[in-house]
């Protein structure tokens, strides 16, 4: 009776190429930072006129719509504070990613900056 032969599967061993082409390092996304700085000026501008307080509250108002004082919902706050911010991460992933910008950066050797 014959026997069938087995191959022995070599252990899988990490690929030398693999391992330069990896980059640790910090990236700051351009777009979604810029998302925030809206929130952040108006938040500035609150913490002159209210103290700290007044920062927590117009937060609240910007990014959720919520005003604590009244206890109402107010839409045209989300305009300085979530729209911005979700259209930087919208743009963060479709033009960065998408269409490849950050990959051309990066092939680029720019250090920090994504978008």
């Amino acid at each position: 009776m014959a026997t069938k032969a087995l191959a022995r599967r070599r252990p899988r061993r990490s690929n030398p190429r693999s391992r330069s082409r990896r980059r640790a390092g910090f990236t700051l996304p351009l777009a979604v930072v810029g998302g925030f700085m809206p929130l952040g000026c108006h938040a500035l501008q609150d913490f002159k006129e209210g103290g700290a307080i007044q920062v927590g509250k117009g937060v609240c108002q910007r990014t959720t719509g919520y005003v604590v004082d009244a206890g109402t919902f107010h839409w045209p706050s989300l305009n300085q504070g979530l729209w911005p911010i979700v259209l930087g991460i919208l743009v963060h992933k479709l033009v960065g990613g998408t269409l490849g910008v950050n990959r051309a950066l990066a092939r680029a050797k720019v250090p920090v900056l994504r978008i």
